[in-house]
């Protein structure tokens, strides 16, 4: 992207430290490649991630005050609505369903301050990565990371023929280039954006007449008659905002190019339009930005300064149509989808008061009052599980078939008729006579004299 300011060059010495850094953490199949993410793991240590890209749109610099929120969006339906900025992520393209999410997006766009930050999908910076890994590797590495180059190369080449052409609805078209574009800081282009050439006059998205949408791709719900004629009143609305229009005026749709790069493609300098902006006069100072390629602000191209730049010019337009500079304080929420060729779930609330499903179920009546019981036995529960702390005791166990139990149980009773001499006569009567017989012993402390053996 090109300005009239200096740009903010990183020192080459810093590049290659920090690619030093990253062979010697990562080396070269212990880091992650994928694509498409924006959080956690993934989204936030993956080359291709755009972890980075999030940070730093959650940032405005011409609104500093003001406080940007980012979250995960799985789905586009009526809770969406109320975010100020989507960013979508598509990880291949198309979905299943474009023409439903065309329709839902177009709808969420004539509500008026709205942002949608469309980044199209491309191969990421795997391969810009190995180029330059391969420049200031160590020299005992250098070989292996010429090799992993070459097979990127090869593969990114057998694609670049299939490659096709990105549109969304009637706003915008990314025309695949021919062959990878290796722009300067470490960032890639696959696309060129341009506006949609067969575009016809009265068409703005998806129009108000359009029978091509599949009714199975969107989640039909009940609509009482009080909502379908607020919709009904909501269409004619916009017809007759159509019919005001000035003559002059043919496509509503503007498309504007607001960054570029110079770069040389079949030996002719073009300039390729790597940041877009498409309004709608009908859409009420609602906006659609998007990125030529996701080549472009992935984390590995947000460690130059060109992507940063590029990151913070889409947070400013993003706080400048929110109008956050007129409301001190205000809060911009901003939802991320990633999507892939499957399709985007978009549905509807249905209309009233909102009716619990799934676990929601639990904190209704009845099922709450069981629930708080339940709740109060299971801790009670785990209360009387707890483990006792300390070394364990040692349980001494009562074996009935112990000998020593019988000669100690047979000395307390001889202990307790200490009073008759003939217990305690007899019992070293029996051990005397063990002795002699036995043992053969005639003489010792419990050998009895024979006399009174005989007695």
């Amino acid at each position: 992207m090109k300005s009239n300011d200096c740009p903010v060059r990183i020192p080459q010495g810093f590049q290659a430290l920090f690619v030093l850094i990253c062979l010697t953490c990562l080396g070269c199949s212990g880091f992650i490649t994928e694509y498409g993410e924006s959080d956690g793991v993934q989204g936030n240590q993956s080359l291709n991630g755009f972890g980075a890209f999030r940070n730093a749109i959650g940032q405005s610099e011409t609104a500093p005050e003001v406080t940007i929120n980012t979250r995960d969006l799985s789905r586009l339906s009526s809770r969406a609505e109320r975010f100020d900025t989507l960013v979508w992520i598509p990880k291949a393209w198309p979905p299943a369903n474009e023409a439903a999410v065309t329709t839902w997006l177009n709808r969420w766009l004539r509500k008026g301050q709205k942002s949608i930050v469309f980044v199209v999908p491309d191969g990421g910076s795997t391969e810009a990565y190995f180029r330059e890994a391969a420049s200031v590797a160590p020299p005992q590495q250098r070989l292996e990371y010429r090799r992993r180059l070459a097979n990127l190369i090869n593969e990114r080449l057998l694609e670049d023929g299939q490659r096709r052409d990105v549109r969304l609805g009637d706003w915008f078209v990314a025309e695949a280039l021919p062959y990878r574009q290796i722009l300067s800081d470490r960032r890639i282009a696959d696309y060129d954006l341009s506006e949609v050439p067969d575009r016809e006059s009265s068409a703005s998205g998806q129009d108000l007449n359009d029978d091509s949408i599949d009714i199975g791709e969107i989640e039909m719900v009940d609509i009482d008659d009080e909502q379908l004629l607020a919709e009904i009143d909501e269409l004619l609305d916009m017809a007759d905002d159509e019919a005001e229009l000035p003559a002059e005026i043919v496509d509503p749709i503007q498309f504007e190019s607001l960054g570029q790069e110079t770069t040389p493609r079949s030996g002719n300098r073009k300039l390729l339009t790597t940041l877009a902006r498409i309004t709608d006069s009908r859409w009420a100072d609602s906006q659609i930005l998007v990125v030529a390629s996701g080549g472009l602000i992935t984390n590995y191209a947000m460690t130059a300064a060109p992507a940063n730049e590029l990151a913070n010019e889409i947070s400013d337009s993003i706080s400048r149509t929110a109008k956050a500079n007129d409301n001190e304080g205000k809060k911009i929420e901003i939802a991320f989808l990633s999507s892939d060729e499957g399709p985007v779930p978009v549905s509807n609330l249905q209309p009233g008061a909102p009716v619990a499903t799934g676990m929601e179920l639990l904190t209704t009546w009845p099922l709450s009052l069981v629930t708080m019981h339940g709740v109060f036995l299971g801790v009670v529960m785990c209360l009387m599980l707890l483990p006792v702390f300390g070394r364990a005791r040692q349980v001494t166990y009562n074996r009935t078939t112990h000998f020593g139990n019988h000669l100690s149980a047979m000395a307390a009773l001889m202990r307790r008729s200490d009073r008759n001499v003939n217990g305690t006569l007899f019992a070293r009567t029996k051990i005397s006579q063990y002795l002699k017989v036995v043992r053969g012993e005639t003489s010792g402390p419990w050998v009895m004299p024979e006399s009174k053996d005989k007695n």
